[in-house]
Order: structure tokens, then sequence, then C-alpha cells
């Protein structure tokens, strides 16, 4: 779907906000954090609902990865670039740093925003 990112920033802000957050899954607030995030969140839902097959070889070929990723360390959420380890929210604008060093660019999405 191309919204990864913006997926990660809406629906990982329910769980981690800085503060306790119970029911953080309750009700509509993970399908009001998708729809934040510019994801038709009842088609996604669907989907998921349609093909949980699919689904369920995804998480298993992500979890697959954080058991060989090179960086040797593994959590949520953990990216690995280039082999080295970027750990826990704290560390996501350090990993846009790198990536930019490698030559990622910033763009513009729909709203004007810069992603």
């Amino acid at each position: 779907m191309g919204k990864g990112w913006d997926f990660l920033n809406q629906v990982s802000r329910l769980m981690w906000d800085g503060s306790f957050n119970p029911g953080w899954n309750e009700g509509s607030r993970v399908r009001d954090a998708i729809q934040r995030a510019g994801i038709d969140a009842n088609a996604l839902l669907k989907d998921v609902a349609d093909n949980p097959d699919k689904y369920d070889a995804l998480i298993e070929r992500n979890h697959q990865m954080h058991l060989t990723n090179s960086c040797g360390h593994y959590g949520v959420p953990t990216f690995d670039f280039q082999g080295e380890p970027f750990f826990g929210q704290d560390r996501m604008d350090e990993l846009v740093w790198r990536m930019k060093q490698y030559g990622l660019t910033e763009r513009t999405n729909e709203h004007g925003e810069t992603a």
C-alpha cells in the first residue's frame, strides 16, 4: 500500500506514546489509527479476515527475518540497515539519518507533508 511508515507512526503511538495507555486496542482506536495513516481500514481489515494465510505468512516471514538479521539483535521495533541495529522508537530518527547518508530522499505525500 506504500503506507508502512504512516501505519507504523499512527498505530505504534497507540501502544508507545510515553504514557500508560490501557485499552489501546479497544473500540475503534486501531481502526481510527489505520485511517489516520491514509489506509482504508475497512478494506484492510476485510482483507485480513478474508486472507488469514496471507497475513500469517507475512508474520512468519518477519519472524524469520528477525531470527536471521545481520545486526544480531531483534525486538520490537528493530530495524537493520547495513548491519547496524536501530532498536526502539528512540532510534528511528537515527535510522532515517543513516538512510539519508545512503541516498534516501524526502518526498511530499498527498497531504503536502514531508515523508
